[in-house]
């Protein structure tokens, strides 16, 4: 199954290890579809995140400073 953690981070290994270094946070275990749709997402320059636990499509940053 592959799994998201982080910012902009979904793969199929566990731990997810990126330039050699694992990356380190929330892993959630998410579905075929949603990791296609995860990689959708980044191809078209659109956000996913794990946050308290929801794999979120489309995140959206916060604008700078917090507001």
């Amino acid at each position: 199954m592959p799994y998201a953690v982080g910012l902009d981070t979904v793969g199929t290994d566990n731990p997810i290890v990126v330039e050699g270094i694992p990356v380190t946070g929330e892993y959630l275990e998410i579905s075929w579809e949603d990791y296609t749709a995860a990689i959708n997402c980044l191809v078209s320059g659109q956000h996913v995140c794990v946050v308290n636990g929801v794999f979120v499509l489309d995140y959206q940053l916060p604008p700078p400073g917090g507001q």
